[in-house]
């Protein structure tokens, strides 16, 4: 047990002396972890990297560039005085226009009130990053899976470059932060998608607030069991089964499961899902209005294709629902159907399916370094009088088949000449703590209580039904 433990800990100090040492010179890095990327040719204006030249932009999208750089100028003026700006509708409706590329990370530190997170935590994180790095057990896969998450990304393109450290830093800090969830597969992506437009430290706030807030509330779709994905999942076919009635009971005859097609629709809220500068439009109003708009968008998904999904097969329906992130969407037409298709939800009352239940709910955060020092200490000694390898099996068919989904996904691009060993070990999975045993997810009872009131839970009116304040911790 001891040996196994030592190895453990001699192998975590290994990866993090990768990451320490960067891309200097000397850097050890494997050629299958490398991608050559001479073969990429441009960078659009989010930083994904394109083998081919991109097409010149069409009068509309000039159009909407112009408008964009428009509503800067009131953007600006509205986050200069947000405490005003947050009571108003206005606010409501421009951040469903869209909010302007150039302040998001403005627009979104305001709605995840992050300034307020770390008022009290003046050099946690740090302090936090130094300890997660010497004990977190879950270094190696998110080692792993820093490596397969945006690699055709121009600021996570390089093996132990900037943006990889600090994505391994914040994955890394937030397991020993959380350790209910600790790390599982899906935040990496989540993480990336915040470290394109904040610093390495609100990032991890960033994290931190859409894990434990009440209006975003990912804890209960990470942690072990996936209470809150499976209960999502649920409402999403009861809407369906309501509302879709025809192309419900031709997906069912099919054989074709919610569970399946809508895991990254649900855990990422779209990402890697849509085309990326549709599902930034989407980030934003879940960012405002929270669970209500994967909710909404993935019903609107589902109307918007019944016709076609009605005439498929099960492969051509599975694929159709997974690979949208190619089709040409008209993302300001989107976002509109997506307001009017959140505002017939509601006069259904299926616009959410009620509070959150107490298995979702993040537990409260360490106060100070100190206490997470304890917190640490208390985990290791629970991993040491617990290990046992064998006791950390992935044999439940819900779990695999979050695996298979991000297995296919999340590959790191390959260099022209080289290939990735394979290796049966590197298949990415929910990083299940010894003291945790073997989970096996069980779909929740339902929500007892009433739906969320129709005006609530967005910024302008954060309550639930009980009347409680959404607030990050």
């Amino acid at each position: 047990m001891a040996h196994d433990s030592n190895e453990a800990g001699r192998e975590r100090t290994a990866i993090v002396a990768k990451y320490d040492k960067g891309r200097e010179e000397g850097a050890e890095i494997d050629p299958w972890e490398d991608a050559d990327f001479f073969i990429y040719k441009v960078t659009d204006r989010y930083g994904f990297l394109h083998k081919e030249p991109l097409a010149s932009r069409t009068e509309l999208e000039r159009k909407a560039m112009l408008i964009e750089r428009a509503r800067e100028i009131k953007w600006l003026k509205m986050l200069n005085n947000w405490d005003k700006a947050v009571q108003t509708d206005k606010l409501r409706s421009r951040v469903y226009k869209g909010i302007p590329n150039s302040l998001r990370s403005r627009a979104w530190g305001q709605m995840l009130r992050l300034d307020k997170l770390k008022l009290s935590k003046e050099d946690f994180y740090d302090e936090a990053k130094q300890l997660a790095r010497l004990t977190s057990p879950d270094i190696k896969q998110i080692d792993l899976d820093v490596n397969r998450t945006y690699r055709n990304h121009i600021m996570f393109r390089d093996r132990y470059g900037v943006k990889q450290q600090a994505l391994f830093h914040v994955l890394a800090t937030y397991s020993m932060y959380n350790t209910e969830v600790g790390y599982c597969q899906g935040m990496s992506g989540i993480a990336a998608l915040l470290l394109m437009y904040f610093n390495e430290e609100d990032a991890f706030w960033a994290l931190s607030s859409l894990l434990s807030d009440r209006m975003h509330g990912m804890h209960g779709l990470f942690k072990p069991g996936f209470p809150k994905l499976l209960r999502l999942q649920d409402h999403h076919e009861k809407i369906c089964k309501k509302l879709l009635t025809r192309v419900h009971k031709h997906l069912k005859k099919i054989e074709v499961d919610a569970r399946i097609y809508s895991m990254k629709w649900f855990l990422q809220c779209f990402l890697d899902r849509l085309p990326f500068s549709l599902t930034l439009r989407v980030w934003d109003a879940f960012m405002f209005d929270g669970d209500r708009v994967p909710i909404a968008m993935a019903f609107l998904v589902i109307k918007l294709y019944k016709k076609q999904l009605s005439k498929m097969t099960f492969d051509e329906a599975m694929a159709h629902l997974q690979t949208m992130e190619s089709h040409n969407f008209n993302d300001d037409e989107i976002m509109e159907s997506l307001q009017s298709t959140m505002a017939e939800l509601r006069r259904n009352g299926l616009d959410h399916p009620g509070p959150s239940q107490t298995t979702e709910q993040a537990p409260p955060p360490p106060r100070d370094i100190d206490e997470l020092r304890s917190r640490v200490l208390f985990s290791q000694r629970i991993h040491d009088a617990n290990y046992n390898p064998s006791r950390i099996k992935r044999n439940d068919s819900f779990r695999e088949g979050i695996n298979a989904m991000y297995n296919n996904d999340d590959e790191p691009i390959p260099s022209p000449n080289a290939s990735e060993p394979d290796n049966p070990d590197d298949r990415i999975y929910h990083n299940v703590k010894d003291n945790h045993n073997t989970i096996t997810p069980k779909v929740p009872a339902q929500s007892s209580g009433s739906p969320l009131r129709s005006t609530s839970y967005g910024l302008g009116n954060p309550t639930d039904a009980n009347g409680h304040v959404p607030v990050s911790v």
